[in-house]
């Protein structure tokens, strides 16, 4: 299994501002991002950002196969008209035993979406059910913080693509929202390359985590 975190964020690292606005992508990098989908057999997001964006997770800006739609929740606290739901490609849910939102879980299903219970939720849990049952061997995570931070808690990822927008929010979504690391214990990655990006006003940075978990 092959995992790459693609964001594009602030230069204070944020990826959406405190009341979660979070466009920040010029046309270009529109087009790389969109590029990448069309090159990964699933993209992964978390239940906030359906809920937030409600994004298609379709190909806009380039050409190709849509990959597989993973979305990662405790809850299943979804409006069942959202779009990931009602167009192709698959759609599939992972969620943990605990989860009770039968009623939602029922119509979701009905609809064609795929909910998957795993008894030891994490995400590397959840990349390995997806190898073995799905055949998904490259991974696209796009968000939301929280989810960053768990596949980066984990370290279940491969790569970090980082776009800086020329914006400063203060306060808002960080682009890994969690608890955090102790200083010494946080993961230190590879730069692997650095672009200037054609709207001349971006940085596009790719790291490589030569650390990561032998078992994905």
């Amino acid at each position: 299994m092959y995992v790459i975190i693609f964001s594009t964020i602030t230069i204070d690292g944020k990826l959406a501002s405190k009341d979660y606005y979070s466009e920040l992508s010029c046309k270009y990098d529109k087009v790389r991002q969109h590029i990448l989908r069309s090159e990964v057999d699933a993209i992964m997001i978390g239940g906030n950002t359906v809920r937030i964006d409600n994004p298609s997770l379709t190909l806009k800006y380039a050409h190709g196969k849509n990959p597989i739609r993973v979305i990662i929740s405790n809850s299943l606290n979804f409006d069942i008209n959202y779009k990931i739901f009602n167009i192709p490609p698959q759609t599939i849910i992972y969620t943990s035993n605990s989860s009770e939102n039968k009623d939602i879980e029922n119509k979701l299903k009905e609809k064609g979406v795929i909910i998957r219970k795993l008894d030891n939720f994490n995400i590397c849990n959840v990349m390995n059910d997806l190898e073995s049952n799905f055949n998904v061997h490259k991974v696209m995570i796009e968000g939301g913080g929280k989810l960053i931070w768990s596949v980066i808690k984990e370290n279940c990822f491969d790569e970090l693509r980082i776009t800086i927008s020329p914006r400063i929010f203060g306060n808002g979504v960080s682009l890994a929202n969690g608890e955090g690391f102790l200083g010494k214990n946080s993961p230190k990655l590879d730069l692997e390359d650095v672009k200037i990006c054609e709207c001349k006003e971006e940085v596009h940075l790719i790291y490589k985590n030569h650390n990561k978990i032998k078992n994905l």
